[in-house]
């Protein structure tokens, strides 16, 4: 922190800093609140520090402040000489909303039961990603649309629930390849649906399987090393889960900015794709190619209609020799070995349809 402070316009030169000794690795402190967000502190105002009459600092008329989602989303270029291009450089802006803060402010058909995800494409374009049902092991999303979310000085959040229109993050409604009747879309978004439900409906689109892949960026799952509710723990044990969890939230960032299609953030070194990490169809849509001739049992050519994820790939493999069951739980002796459950589903068009219910051994 003195390092930090230390520094001066006059003699500022990044090129001749240590980032290590400003900001420790792996360490990226608490994260800001959305109402920080919106008025971050940037400079002095212009009367200096301004004192009430008690003496206290008045901390509103002492700084100027600023909107960091407005700053980021109505950045233009102008010099955008490539045709079809937009001269926005960001598409959206994600953030996870802690869901004690967000449920206050959501009808009871609406709260989720767990954090949600809140998406920024300008003040009348945001929407709001909510989860239920996911530690029952069925997660369903509802996407709402909403405007002007903020959040006042004490925590407390406020938005407007918005129509379905064009122009919301993701561009779900007027996306062609988005697979549900034009005449019943509305409907059918203003629903909960599984996450499986949502990837068949919007895997071709233009941000594919992205609404599914914000819920699994924004979510902390429950892990062996972070589960400081599981029972029989020793107040050690207890208490470096406990370091590890604030070892992950350290490193969380404040928001995750999408750009637009053909425009590449990587400032390091010129990505010809610039698509690592996208939620574009380009960047999600990858082949799974098998390998092994006849001997396989896997037809050649054989057209997979279903959409799947890179979580089929090892249960499929593990459903191919005869090592996992129905319910994708690993048979007895790998389970011995401490396998548990893979979140994937079985690709059954490879995998075949008489993969048995419980042994988990592929009719011959």
């Amino acid at each position: 922190m003195r390092n930090l402070l230390a520094l001066q316009p006059e003699t500022f030169e990044p090129s001749r800093l240590r980032i290590e000794e400003l900001i420790p690795k792996h360490a990226m402190g608490q994260r800001n609140t959305i109402h920080d967000l919106q008025n971050y502190v940037v400079a002095l105002g212009r009367s200096g520090l301004v004192v009430q009459g008690d003496g206290s600092l008045d901390f509103e008329r002492s700084f100027m402040r600023m909107n960091y989602f407005d700053l980021i989303h109505e950045q233009t270029v102008r010099n955008n000489v490539q045709a079809g291009i937009s001269n926005h450089p960001v598409d959206f802006i994600a953030t996870r909303l802690p869901r004690d803060l967000i449920a206050p402010a959501l009808s009871e058909d609406l709260r989720p039961d767990d954090d949600v995800v809140w998406l920024y494409g300008g003040p009348n374009s945001q929407a709001l990603i909510l989860p239920r049902g996911e530690a029952s092991g069925q997660l369903s999303l509802r996407y709402l649309p909403i405007a002007n979310l903020t959040q006042d000085a004490p925590g407390a959040i406020h938005f407007q629930q918005s129509e379905w229109k064009a122009g919301l993050p993701l561009h779900v409604l007027e996306d062609p390849r988005f697979d549900v009747p034009l005449a019943e879309r509305t409907n059918w978004l203003n629903a909960w649906h599984t996450d499986l439900e949502w990837l068949r409906v919007l895997h071709k689109t233009q941000y594919s399987n992205g609404l599914i892949g914000l819920h699994e960026q924004f979510t902390f799952f429950p892990a062996p090393a972070t589960d400081a509710s599981a029972a029989n723990l020793s107040p050690d044990e207890l208490l470096l889960r406990r370091f590890r969890q604030r070892q992950r939230k350290l490193v969380e960032t404040d928001m995750l900015i999408v750009a637009n299609n053909h425009w590449n953030f990587d400032v390091r070194g010129f990505n010809p794709g610039g698509n690592h990490g996208s939620f574009l169809r380009i960047s999600t849509h990858s082949t799974l190619m098998f390998a092994g001739g006849d001997r396989t049992g896997i037809p050649r050519g054989l057209p997979i209609t279903e959409p799947y994820d890179s979580l089929s790939v090892v249960p499929t493999i593990m459903a191919l020799i005869g090592d996992l069951q129905s319910d994708n739980t690993p048979v007895d002796a790998l389970a011995r070995r401490g396998f548990v459950k893979f979140p994937g589903r079985v690709i059954l068009e490879i995998a075949g349809q008489s993969f048995s219910a419980h042994t988990g051994q592929q009719a011959q």
